[in-house]
């Protein structure tokens, strides 16, 4: 699998977590409660699998390649997109900060939690889709071969920094989500 292809396959996990996520906070505002092991569940991932392994893949291998293949020319959309995953960190933490008031069914920290989901989520789909849509066919297209074959070996790095196994254990995870929740009525 080339590079574009794994952080496509990443984002289509990153958005399974996020319709469960969503789910979340559907069944609140239905008065259902998913518990406080989900929420820290979902922090988790977040952390885990979508900034510290995701992204910085994006960050620190993609986004540095093409800022030195495009010499200045993307700059500004590269910045955008490191912004967004800024942002995307800021939420999490919020996300958490408001779970111990959710779990002590305080309504203004409930309200916060999902003001944060909601933010987040949004953010996420939109930054997905602009990565899918416009960000990785520009790579496609500027990027030769032997450049996208000299990012794999840092993919790679990643791969062992956090274990071959990650992908399927960060699915299990979400899976996992996704059952905490389906019981709730």
């Amino acid at each position: 699998m080339n590079p574009i292809e794994i952080l496509s396959n990443e984002h289509g996990l990153i958005r399974q977590y996020l319709d469960i996520m969503s789910m979340a906070a559907e069944k609140i505002e239905n008065g259902q409660r998913p518990s406080e092991a989900f929420f820290e569940k979902g922090v988790d991932f977040a952390r885990t699998f979508t900034d510290q392994y995701h992204h910085f893949k994006e960050e620190y291998v993609l986004f540095v390649q093409l800022a030195q293949k495009k010499r200045g020319e993307v700059d500004a959309q590269l910045d955008a997109l490191r912004y967004e995953h800024e942002r995307g960190r800021s939420l999490v933490t919020n996300i958490e900060n408001a779970v111990p008031g959710y779990a002590a069914r305080d309504p203004i920290k409930t309200g916060e939690l999902l003001e944060n989901i909601a933010a987040y989520t949004s953010l996420l789909r939109h930054h997905i889709h602009v990565e899918d849509h416009v960000f990785y066919p520009m790579a496609r297209k500027t990027l030769t071969a032997e450049e996208f074959e000299a990012l794999a070996p840092e993919f790679e790095k990643q791969h062992e920094k956090y274990g071959r196994d990650t992908f399927e254990r960060c699915h299990k995870m979400v899976v996992d989500m996704g059952s905490m929740i389906s019981h709730l009525r």
